[in-house]
């Protein structure tokens, strides 16, 4: 692999991890440091999420920073976050001032991470890049684990020497950052569009809305399905999270490279009917199987659902193929979030109403309709000929 990639994918690994710990330690710190309540737990994801809706502004001030500058600055922006989190949380509301602004660094890192790695490709190996990256995504939440299991399992240590380690972490991500080479697109950065809308683009706006429907579906309501009809705790939950991670470490690449291969209008395609019969299972197995192996088949459909979401990765590729300016990337996909954000803050509302009004199935036959309209909708991305698949300009 290439030395720019290479350092690409350590700051994938290390914010991966830090994420991890964070994902980790955040609802034992809510519940045994600050005291915080079921109730009030489920509000702070509104304010955890809302860098997200707001990622279209961030990737506007992003566009006009040097863009190995504006990787470094993410990582600036999590120390600071995390030393908040170490020494200055002795409330709730400034554990939810640091817990956004270390949401923000990891919503700004998304749009650069990818435009850096689409640059990074070049012709023919987009896919391929992006598959890596999924990849070493997955060994830092592996890493993450095994931090937070090492520190606070093994050597009993409280929660503020956990956040130092993650902000220790986060250090060598600022000079990897700084030594990456400049973006073809710095020298129009200081012309670029802080947001752009375009026609052209509306495939993606589509598929971005209906990629945060199907995401905030099973994420809100497959876990919940296990712990609330199946009795599943925390512990089981990571294992099967760890057991996707592990797998993914050798699987996201092989989806990389069909997306090279096959173009992403098969592979989404292919994804979208993948995700209706896995939510036509999820409604239809608590039905019909006996209780064990209704648990043993959702487990195996929650790592799978898992592995699927690196599929979306083929939004990406199919942007770059379309582009008109490599300038508009980072704003592109940051409007890409945001607009999945509209819908991801909306869809759990809508689920939770069908859950006690209906029942669980009519949730996930909701996410059922969603996978038939992807399919349709990304039925009309225009065909690519075999050999020629991926190889955007």
């Amino acid at each position: 692999m290439k030395t720019p990639l290479v350092k690409l994918l350590v700051t994938v690994l290390l914010l991966g991890a830090v994420s991890t710990i964070f994902m980790s330690v955040m609802p034992d710190y809510l519940r045994n440091e600050l005291g915080v309540n079921g109730e009030v737990r489920g509000v702070l994801e509104v304010p955890r999420e809302f860098p997200g809706f707001l990622l279209v502004f961030i990737a506007g001030f992003l566009v006009r920073i040097q863009r190995s500058k504006a990787i470094a600055m993410v990582f600036v922006v999590g120390i600071a976050a995390f030393l908040g989190f170490a020494f200055l949380t002795d409330s709730l509301l400034r554990f939810v001032l640091f817990m956004v602004v270390w949401s923000s660094a990891m919503h700004a890192f998304i749009p650069l991470r990818d435009t850096t790695a689409i640059e990074i490709a070049g012709q023919g190996r987009r896919g391929w890049v992006l598959g890596r990256v999924g990849a070493f995504r997955s060994i830092g939440l592996i890493t993450g684990t095994a931090i937070v299991w090492i520190l606070m399992s093994q050597l009993k240590t409280d929660f503020k020497v956990t956040w130092i380690v993650g902000a220790a972490l986060l250090i060598p991500g600022i000079f990897i950052s700084l030594s990456l080479p400049h973006s073809t697109g710095d020298r129009d950065r200081t012309t670029a569009k802080r947001f752009v809308f375009r026609k052209k683009y509306r495939l993606f706006y589509a598929l971005s809305m209906l990629f945060g429907a199907r995401k905030q579906i099973f994420l809100t309501f497959a876990p919940w399905l296990l712990v609330s009809v199946y009795n599943q705790r925390a512990p089981q939950l990571a294992l099967a999270m760890g057991a996707s991670a592990l797998i993914g470490i050798f699987l996201k690449p092989v989806f990389g490279k069909l997306i090279d291969r096959l173009g992403e209008r098969t592979v989404l395609m292919a994804d979208a009917v993948l995700i209706l019969l896995l939510s036509t299972a999820y409604a239809v197995v608590p039905q019909l199987a006996g209780p064990g192996t209704a648990l043993a088949l959702l487990y195996c459909f929650f790592v799978l659902d898992e592995l699927l979401f690196s599929l979306s990765m083929a939004r990406t590729t199919y942007l770059s193929s379309i582009i008109e300016n490599k300038a508009e990337m980072v704003p592109t996909i940051g409007l890409g979030g945001t607009i999945d954000h509209i819908v991801s803050m909306t869809v759990p509302v809508i689920g939770g109403i069908l859950w006690m009004k209906v029942g669980p199935w009519a949730v996930f036959a909701m996410a059922g309709l969603v996978a038939v309209i992807t399919f349709f909708t990304v039925s009309t991305m225009r065909k690519q000929p075999l050999h020629t698949a991926g190889k955007h300009i």
